[in-house]
C-alpha cells in the first residue's frame, strides 16, 4: 500500500510537469491550435485543466476553493495569470488530498477514495497535455526534447524533485 507521502509526491510531480510545460511553450505557444480541435488553444485547455481542478475542489467543500479564480468562456488568459492559478489549484487539491487520506475528509464521488480521484485528475489533465502537444507540433512549435521528453515523461521514472 503506498504512502499518503508518496501519493502526494505523485501529486506534485504531475502538477511539476504541467507548470514546467507552460513555462516552457513558445512565446506563441498559447495560440497554437490543433487542426481537428473544436477551438480550444493552448491556453483555453491549461485554463480548462484548472478550472475542472476549482469545480472539483468547490463540490468537495474544499477549504478556500471559493476564493480560488476561474477562466470564463472567452476569456484569454496570460501566460502569469495560468500559471498563478494553477499553482494555487495544485496546491489546494494536494491539501484535500492530504486531508482525505489523513481520513479528514471524506471525498464525493470516486468512492470516498482520495487516491482515484487524484488518479481521474492525472488522467484528465494527461490527456489535455497531449492535446497541447499535437497542438503546439501541428503549429510548428516542437518542443526541444529536454522538455517533450526527458521533462515531460523522464520526471515519473527518475524521480525528479516534486
Amino acid at each position: 500500500m503506498p504512502t499518503a507521502a508518496e501519493v502526494l509526491a505523485s501529486w506534485r510531480v504531475h502538477d511539476r510537469i504541467n507548470l514546467d510545460l507552460l513555462a516552457a511553450l513558445p512565446p506563441r505557444g498559447l495560440t497554437a491550435i490543433s487542426l481537428e480541435s473544436r477551438g480550444r488553444d493552448v491556453g483555453h485547455i491549461f485554463g480548462h485543466m484548472h478550472t475542472v481542478r476549482v469545480a472539483w475542489l468547490r463540490h468537495n467543500s474544499a477549504p478556500g476553493a471559493a476564493r480560488l479564480p476561474v477562466f470564463r468562456k472567452g476569456s484569454r488568459p496570460s501566460r502569469a495569470g495560468l500559471r498563478s492559478a494553477l499553482k494555487a489549484s495544485g496546491k489546494a487539491v494536494e491539501q484535500l488530498l492530504a486531508r482525505g487520506l489523513a481520513g479528514e475528509h471524506r471525498l464525493k464521488m470516486f468512492r470516498g477514495s482520495p487516491v482515484r480521484w487524484m488518479s481521474y485528475l492525472i488522467s484528465h489533465e494527461s490527456h489535455h497535455r497531449g492535446q497541447i502537444l499535437i497542438a503546439l507540433r501541428q503549429s510548428r512549435m516542437r518542443l526541444p526534447d529536454s522538455i517533450a521528453i526527458q521533462r515531460l515523461w523522464q520526471s515519473w521514472y527518475w524521480g525528479a524533485p516534486a
